[in-house]
């Protein structure tokens, strides 16, 4: 084998490795609409807007826990009897060509109490982003879902991944994309291009999908998501496009979830998190602030400070495993080795 080949393919395996081992730290974003969903209504009128407050609760419980929520459940499903005492209120939008929307936005503080009345997990609102590459064969030939190419299918995985509440982030599809990844490489869902090519993005996680349609006017494709350094597939064969981006986002969302949820019932149990680098009164106001608008955090409070280290104390609605996970989710908190046996978690504070 020629030098230069060899050592192109030593550098491309190890960008590979190195892809895989950085998947389980993804970047973050806060996710600010939560308790908010856009409901398409067909009128003004007031069954139409009694059905949308009933879908929008179902949309809600399912982005405030990253699960799909059944719609069977007793305690759902007396929610749904009284949606409106779960609800601050409603505004309509006018979109293209006629079409009509609802916005509603529900009690953040109801809608925790009803997951926790009804079994399910609280998933935080801030969340990984996800990188999604999607390719599709048309009957002609397989493309990218850019915004130039096809829109319809850009803008379906905009509204899929909004509707579970995970932060997407699109490909550029540009020049360099082209370069890194062909569509053929996409199709064929080949690993090592798909992280390659995904590592001028940072370090989110990576869904990529391959959809084609049949004859019949169904679609049928997969997905896979590299979710800490394995890739978990599903294969789906759905009535429409939305159908088949929705599989995507509720692949994502539930791998997430179940990494980044916690139970929503009271648990109280405390933890003492040791934090250091705080140099200023502004560092430890910020490290609080951050701290205490964890949805699974209850209270924080200051025990002790020496020099530029404070411990605190953090009451929680989650044991010290997934209270770590969800703390290093900003990336301002830096896990530090612990240096004494009273705490459970120790951080540099990167201001």
């Amino acid at each position: 084998m020629p030098k230069a080949r060899y050592f192109r393919d030593l550098l491309r395996a190890a960008s590979f490795l190195a892809m895989l081992w950085g998947a389980c730290a993804a970047q973050a974003e806060l996710v600010s609409d939560v308790y908010s969903a856009l409901i398409a209504v067909g009128d003004r009128q007031a069954d139409s807007l009694s059905e949308a407050r009933r879908e929008g609760l179902l949309q809600v419980a399912a982005k405030a826990s990253g699960m799909q929520v059944p719609a069977d459940n007793e305690v759902i499903k007396g929610a749904l009897a009284t949606v409106s005492s779960y609800l601050q209120g409603f505004s309509y939008v006018d979109g293209a060509e006629g079409a009509l929307s609802v916005r509603l936005d529900f009690d953040e503080a109801a809608i925790q109490q009803l997951l926790g009345d009804a079994g399910l997990p609280l998933w935080t609102a801030n969340r990984p982003s996800v990188l999604t590459w999607l390719v599709m064969n048309d009957g002609s030939r397989r493309r990218f879902a850019s915004l130039d190419e096809m829109p319809q299918a850009y803008a379906a995985i905009s509204g899929s991944f909004e509707r579970r509440g995970v932060p997407l982030q699109q490909p550029l599809y540009d020049l360099a994309d082209a370069t890194a990844l062909t569509p053929g490489e996409a199709w064929r869902q080949s690993s090592t291009a798909l992280t390659i090519a995904s590592q001028r993005y940072g370090d989110p996680g990576v869904l990529a999908g391959r959809v084609a349609r049949l004859s019949n006017g169904r679609y049928a494709g997969d997905w896979q998501f590299l979710d800490e350094g394995v890739w978990h597939r599903v294969t789906v064969q759905v009535e429409d496009l939305e159908a088949f981006t929705d599989a995507g986002a509720d692949l994502v969302a539930s791998r997430l979830s179940a990494r980044y949820a916690v139970a929503a019932a009271a648990i109280d149990l405390r933890h003492r998190v040791v934090l250091r680098g705080v140099r200023s009164y502004g560092d430890y106001r910020s490290a609080l602030m951050a701290l205490e608008t964890l949805e699974t955090v209850r209270q924080v409070m200051p025990e002790q400070l020496v020099g530029d280290q404070v411990t605190l104390r953090v009451d929680a609605d989650a044991d010290s495993d997934q209270l770590s996970r969800i703390i290093e989710l900003d990336e301002r908190f830096v896990p530090a080795r612990l240096t004494s046996g009273f705490a459970d978690l120790s951080y540099e504070w990167i201001q």
